[in-house]
């Protein structure tokens, strides 16, 4: 069991990862940077969402599992699968050289800012209710 408070902490740090990825967005910074800062934003979130729902830190980084673990709290979550599943693939691709680099266009820049946005939006909206 974890510190039921700490749900914030992970939240925090989410912001921050979002604020980062909004910076990088405005200065032309590397797409597939400010995708992954999305997807940390939205890990981080759903971590703290879960921490929240249960007291518990849930292992793992893939936002599918993360997000379908949340619907079993409530059911809005179950919309966003697919988009959780969109931005799984910025998680490693992005950091690491490959042999086939993943391109990232611009339009992945903004689908994965509006994707982060959304569940962000979702879940303080649900602790807000609850508080």
């Amino acid at each position: 069991m974890i510190d039921t408070i700490k749900y914030k902490e992970w939240l925090d740090m989410a912001k921050r990862d979002i604020k980062a990825a909004k910076i990088l967005y405005e200065y032309e910074g590397d797409k597939g940077i400010i995708c992954f800062h999305c997807q940390q934003a939205v890990e981080k979130y759903l971590k703290g969402y879960l921490i929240y729902k249960t007291g518990m830190l849930h292992e793992g980084h893939s936002l599918t599992k993360l997000c379908k673990k949340a619907s079993q709290f409530d059911d809005r979550f179950k919309s966003l699968i697919k988009d959780c599943a969109f931005l799984n693939q910025f998680y490693i691709e992005t950091r690491y050289p490959a042999e086939d680099p993943l391109i990232v266009e611009e339009e992945d820049v903004e689908e994965s800012m509006q994707i982060a946005e959304r569940i962000i939006k979702l879940i303080d909206s649900i602790i807000e209710e609850k508080s």
